[in-house]
């Protein structure tokens, strides 16, 4: 799953691809397997993130180019 937003030059990916990688060298060092490690940040991101920052780019997706808010919309 990757975001097409992000080109292969992107400098949030980059971040996060360095501190991920930090994280999981030192859970390494205390003997946990690399699938505990990627299934465990999996489970975190969904559990936290994703779903709704899924829902939040189809929202945006979803609303007119031409919309202007009122304020009153929820």
């Amino acid at each position: 799953m990757t975001d097409p937003t992000l080109g292969p030059e992107n400098e949030l990916r980059d971040i996060v691809e360095a501190k991920l990688a930090s994280l999981v060298l030192e859970l390494e060092e205390v003997n946990f397997k690399i699938d505990e490690i990627a299934f465990a940040i999996e489970d975190v991101l969904k559990a936290n993130w994703l779903d709704q920052a899924k829902a939040l780019r189809r929202a945006r997706a979803e609303t007119p180019d031409n919309f202007v808010s009122d304020g009153n919309e929820g």
